[in-house]
């Protein structure tokens, strides 16, 4: 443990947060640095690429402006937690153990603004919990998402996108300000969405249409009988 206290974050490989998408699939801690060397942020990862995918404090990072990414590689994955934990009380970086700012810049709102309709729109009638544990969170997450108070980790990111009909980089594209592709059909969404719908859910479809198949075929029979 003590030699990873003794690391200078300045020494390590780093890339420009532009260049996120260049970083490693390594587990790793990660340090946000800014143009003046101040160590911003300190997090951890068991894989580093996917993690900067989509990552809650990049909007306010890259409005701070010129700030990279170094990393320190970790073989045991174990050892994540207590490096990371050790490593914050060490280097104390401000935007640790703080609330992203609700005072946030106007892209930055608006990427928040978009996140918390699609989770809203991807749960539809489902309840938070029942959502949480489609996902395998807690309730207090997803509420914590549709309150703009956290965002999703990659992992959950991907598993709200299949949901919704979409990839991952769709998702994040979207989220970025890109328009979402146009979907083949309605029906095609719909399909994607029962995959990944608990089966009292899916009962409740295969019900209603059901349900629906019965009234048509009454409409029909009482057609048939009056001409």
């Amino acid at each position: 443990m003590q030699k990873f206290i003794g690391v200078n974050p300045l020494n390590l490989p780093s890339l420009t947060l532009s260049q996120r998408r260049e970083l490693p699939s390594v587990a790793a801690i990660y340090f946000a640095i800014s143009e003046t060397n101040k160590i911003l942020y300190i997090g951890r990862s068991k894989n580093l690429a996917d993690r900067w995918k989509a990552h809650h404090r990049y909007l306010e990072l890259e409005e701070i402006g010129n700030v990279r990414i170094a990393w320190l590689s970790c073989d045991d994955e174990s050892l994540l937690p207590q490096v990371e934990d050790a490593l914050i009380k060490h280097f104390l970086p401000p935007l640790n153990n703080t609330l992203i700012s609700q005072r946030q810049p106007q892209r930055k709102r608006h990427y928040t603004d978009k996140l918390i309709e699609l989770i809203k729109n991807t749960r539809g009638l489902m309840s938070q919990r029942a959502f949480g544990k489609l996902l395998g969170v807690s309730t207090t997450a997803v509420h914590s998402w549709e309150r703009g108070d956290s965002v999703p980790d990659t992992e959950n990111l991907e598993k709200i996108a299949a949901r919704a009909g979409y990839t991952l980089e769709q998702l994040l594209e979207y989220l970025e300000g890109k328009p979402l592709p146009d979907s083949s059909s309605r029906l095609n969404q719909i399909l994607k969405q029962i995959k990944y719908m608990p089966l009292s859910q899916v009962a409740q479809i295969v019900q209603a249409a059901a349900d629906r198949l019965n009234a048509v075929a009454e409409a029909s029979g009482e057609k048939t009988k009056a001409g």
